[in-house]
């Protein structure tokens, strides 16, 4: 996601006193749009996706990157591009942190082996939790290891502040399986 989404959630803080290294792609469209969910705006979505794998190639040069420690996080479109990018390259990524997204649930037999936090707040306004809850259930059906936090009265974006914490914690505790 962008600057804004990192510094709202509080997610610079964090990496910074967890030793991680942290990139917030904008991608090429106007909204900061992911994936290709039909609509017309397509092919801009995919440059999007491109622009988080180009981001992340480049912090691959410039630092010493721990291959087994790549995290793929996003809040709304961009939680809809983590679930994306997740099908395209399930073999980047240590662990999935969607929030407030969707996804294509019959996409998730390709990267059923990336464990995932998934938060979203069940009076969200913008992306229906219904979302949220038919992804997991589709992890759960292929025996994924998933995290599900569902905030009770929680809307689009007040639920990641009070998650970000429990979103480090569930990446500390995973690692790239070879």
């Amino acid at each position: 996601e962008d600057e804004m989404f990192a510094r709202r959630f509080r997610m610079k803080p964090l990496a910074e006193e967890r030793g991680y290294l942290m990139a917030a792609p904008m991608g090429f469209r106007p909204d900061g749009g992911y994936g290709a969910m039909g609509s017309r705006n397509t092919y801009r979505g995919q440059m999007s996706e491109q622009d988080v794998m180009n981001v992340l190639s480049l912090m691959r040069d410039q630092y010493n990157v721990d291959e087994d420690r790549i995290y793929l996080m996003g809040h709304s479109m961009g939680a809809i591009g983590t679930w994306s990018l997740a099908e395209q390259y399930p073999d980047q990524w240590a662990a999935l942190g969607p929030i407030a997204g969707m996804g294509n649930p019959a996409a998730t037999e390709v990267f059923k082996h990336i464990p995932q936090i998934v938060v979203h707040g069940d009076a969200d306004n913008t992306v229906p939790v219904a979302g949220s809850r038919a992804m997991v259930d589709a992890l759960k059906s292929h025996k994924s290891t998933v995290t599900y936090i569902e905030v009770p009265g929680g809307g689009h974006t007040n639920i990641a502040p009070m998650n970000m914490s429990k979103i480090f914690d569930f990446f500390d505790a995973h690692r790239r399986e070879s």
